[in-house]
């Protein structure tokens, strides 16, 4: 089975970037992975309550996001939140798990994909979500 890394900022445009990529192909047997990596206020001091805080404000808005979706996507789907910069997150899924696809939303996260580090790291294929001529199993 195909494997699929998402990050999401929790926006609207990320779930629309992602919803287009699933329709491609709505019968694809993909395994997706969504992470919604956040992080605490600026200034804030990191405490056990800031924390959970931080967390629980981080699986809220993931759940508002996840109702954005399609319903009827056969492919399998895992969440999860990471309290990590975007870049952080990408770089521990992909040394920790083996992804076919990296999937980019250049206006959520301006992630550095073209960072050496980064590509270096996998053997996932990175796919912009912008482009709209895409195939999903290409």
């Amino acid at each position: 089975m195909k494997t699929a890394l998402f990050l999401t900022d929790g926006s609207v445009d990320s779930a629309l970037s992602l919803r287009r990529w699933l329709s491609i192909d709505p019968k694809a047997a993909i395994r997706l992975t969504v992470v919604h990596p956040y992080d605490i206020e600026l200034g804030t001091t990191l405490t056990k309550i800031t924390c959970r805080a931080a967390k629980q404000q981080a699986v809220d808005r993931l759940e508002n996001w996840l109702d954005l979706l399609p319903q009827l996507w056969s492919g399998e789907f895992k969440t999860e939140t990471l309290l990590a910069t975007p870049e952080l997150a990408a770089t521990i899924h992909l040394l920790l798990r083996p992804y076919t696809y990296l999937l980019v939303d250049d206006q959520a996260f301006g992630l550095p994909v073209n960072s050496d580090a980064l590509i270096n790291t996998s053997s996932a294929k990175i796919c912009r979500l912008g482009d709209h001529s895409l195939a999903l199993l290409s």
